[in-house]
């Protein structure tokens, strides 16, 4: 198949709705443009790579739709969505949702992660997610870093799960998976301004009970100083009364996070984020927003493969 007619194909893809997970990630704003518009758009992203290799890349952005001409394409031929995206600023975040794939998504989903990105735009947010095994809290924790990254191209992640790969190359050059100790994590604070940092599994290593005082005497610097180094920072754990994780986690979060898996006889699983406040005696108070369904993240992890213990005294 010739590349014109291969590009024609993809083409009749996407302008057909034939939007499989592949196709999105692969054209993320074509729900969103019809017609002249849509082809120009999938032959163009077909060859941004050549044309940042002619211009030059030190020139063009990573991608085509953080280009400028993306950009005012969306603006000019885009649906509303799109287009009020375009002028807010965040059309990065639009073409970052897998999950919307209607021309006049819902908008509220693309509203509560705007919401989400300028919380985390302040050094020193901090969100305790909790809630049972498979409740999606690592595809929720992955999706909220790759957000941040996109939008500060200083942003690092640090992150004691392994495997991460990110379909966006530029990411996975700022991830730094398998920090498992603290000194580790310290070294990358030094060495970087903005650090996005995801411990998993921190109701072994941080609970309130067996690791106190390892949490008062090493972590608990880290948190108090969060903002001071500039960390964004996730810390998940198990029991919905946060019991185990630690009471100085508990103290300097942002929000408590609770995962919900609604699980269906027929189609996928929905995934939700319900954001609180607050917890007091061991309940949730105080919630904030829901986020449903939790788009799934762009990136590779393998969700049976338990993370790495963080161990705090080494």
């Amino acid at each position: 198949m010739t590349e014109a007619a291969l590009a024609a194909a993809e083409w009749r893809e996407v302008s057909e709705g034939r939007l499989r997970s592949g196709n999105l990630r692969t054209y993320p704003l074509a729900p969103f443009l019809e017609g002249r518009q849509l082809k120009r758009y999938v032959y163009y992203k077909n060859r941004y790579d050549q044309i940042r290799e002619i211009v030059g890349t030190d020139r063009l952005p990573s991608t085509f739709e953080q280009s400028a001409y993306c950009q005012q394409m969306v603006a000019a031929h885009g649906s509303s969505l799109a287009s009020r995206a375009v002028r807010e600023g965040w059309l990065p975040l639009l073409s970052y949702l897998t999950g919307l794939t209607h021309r006049e998504s819902d908008f509220s989903t693309a509203q509560l992660l705007q919401h989400l990105l300028a919380d985390m735009r302040r050094d020193g947010w901090l969100s305790t997610f909790v809630g049972s095994t498979d409740g999606g809290k690592t595809n929720s924790a992955l999706l909220l870093a790759g957000l941040a990254m996109r939008d500060d191209p200083e942003m690092h992640l640090a992150t004691n799960i392994d495997p991460v790969e990110w379909h966006d190359h530029d990411l996975n050059d700022r991830t730094h998976t398998n920090v498992t100790t603290r000194s580790g994590l310290e070294e990358l604070i030094e060495r970087y301004d903005d650090l996005f940092v995801i411990l998993d599994e921190m109701s072994t290593q941080a609970n309130a009970q067996t690791s106190n005082y390892d949490v008062n005497e090493h972590l608990y610097p880290l948190i108090t100083h969060k903002s001071k180094y500039g960390l964004r920072m996730v810390i998940i754990g198990h029991r919905e009364s946060g019991y185990d994780i630690a009471p100085p986690i508990r103290e300097h979060s942002t929000y408590f996070v609770r995962q919900v898996r609604e699980e269906r006889d027929r189609g996928e699983d929905v995934y939700s984020a319900e954001f609180y406040e607050s917890i007091e005696d061991g309940e949730l108070v105080e919630e904030s927003f829901t986020l449903k369904p939790v788009p799934e993240v762009q990136a590779y992890y393998d969700p049976d493969d338990d993370s790495a213990i963080f161990r705090l005294d080494e």
